[in-house]
């Protein structure tokens, strides 16, 4: 019988030791380094205020060294965020207060955020000066849902329903171009003032320019039926070009987390609001006003997690 020897050498102790030496090496080099926790989080349409919040946000936690990092979704906004974190698909979400008061029970707060204003604009030269004058006309109430549900109950309380007007969906990043293009006479949008999609300095727009509809005689509809959540606010001279002060109406807006998220997760994103507030606000931006620990507490009855509310002590001290 023919014996066959291997090609390959028998290893040694010193090869051996020297293989398992590397091996050892190119794991302490990043092989076994641990990846940094990511969590999902529900904003609303591209380029509009819970999106550019969402990025800010994400990117301030990047900063800070949490050992976690935050992932910004485009969804549909707060009607579709809250279903979803309910359900566990999303970890955190921004939502407005008046939408998340129908689920207030179940849910559960990081904070409030800021003041989205809602702001309903037409060409500056356009008859249209009450929501009542929108009847027959083609209008937008938005991309996103929580808008389009504020402009349906905004329609109610002037006695109009959505079959008295055209509805066309308009993202915030088009409102400009289809005011000045007629495709829509009247566009309701949310966030802060000014908003930064929808600033005509740069001769986007209607050549006449913006004005925006008065909204105040509307609000105590909305508070009798709906309370306190719905804020009187009044829009300062100058925004889009105005020449005087425009009542319009506030909603808060609130940072949601997933009832399992870990409490030290929710105590480090409330760090970050805390410490990093100035990093958070648009510039030249109105609206973002509750990034600290007197009014972060404040979320129209949606009860804190408790590891949000443990942070909150923390920097209260």
């Amino acid at each position: 019988m023919t014996t066959h020897r291997s090609s390959n050498p028998p290893l040694s102790r010193r090869r051996l030791l020297a293989g398992a030496a590397a091996v050892a090496a190119g794991m302490s080099l990043g092989g076994c380094q641990p990846v940094a926790r990511t969590y999902s989080l529900g904003t609303a349409e591209n380029r509009g205020f819970f999106f550019d919040f969402g990025q800010s946000l994400a990117a301030a936690v990047e900063r800070s060294d949490t050992g976690f990092t935050l992932d910004p979704r485009i969804t549909g906004g707060s009607v579709e965020n809250i279903p979803d974190i309910l359900a566990g698909r999303l970890d955190l979400a921004l939502a407005l207060a008046d939408v998340a008061a129908t689920e207030r029970d179940k849910l559960r707060a990081v904070g409030r955020v800021y003041l989205n204003y809602l702001q309903f604009a037409v060409p500056a030269d356009s008859p249209i000066r009450t929501l009542t004058d929108l009847r027959g006309r083609t209008i937008s109430l938005g991309a996103s849902s929580a808008t389009a549900r504020a402009g349906g109950l905004l329609l109610k309380a002037a006695g109009l329903t959505e079959a008295d007007v055209q509805i066309r969906a308009v993202p915030i990043t088009a409102v400009l171009d289809a005011l000045a293009s007629g495709d829509v006479e009247a566009a309701l949008f949310a966030g802060g003032v000014p908003h930064p999609a929808v600033d005509p300095s740069g001769g986007r727009g209607p050549a006449q320019g913006l004005r925006l509809i008065d909204l105040s005689s509307y609000l105590p509809a909305l508070q009798a039926a709906y309370g306190p959540v719905y804020q009187q606010v009044r829009l300062p001279v100058g925004l889009y070009g105005a020449r005087e002060e425009v009542g319009s109406i506030g909603i808060a807006s609130l940072l949601l987390a997933r009832a399992d998220l870990p409490d030290d997760v929710v105590g480090r994103i409330v760090d970050v609001l805390v410490g990093r507030s100035s990093e958070l606000v648009p510039p030249g931006t109105v609206g973002v006003q509750y990034l600290d620990t007197r009014s972060l507490i404040y979320t129209s009855g949606v009860p804190l997690r408790a590891g949000a509310a443990a942070a909150y002590r923390r920097h209260h001290r």
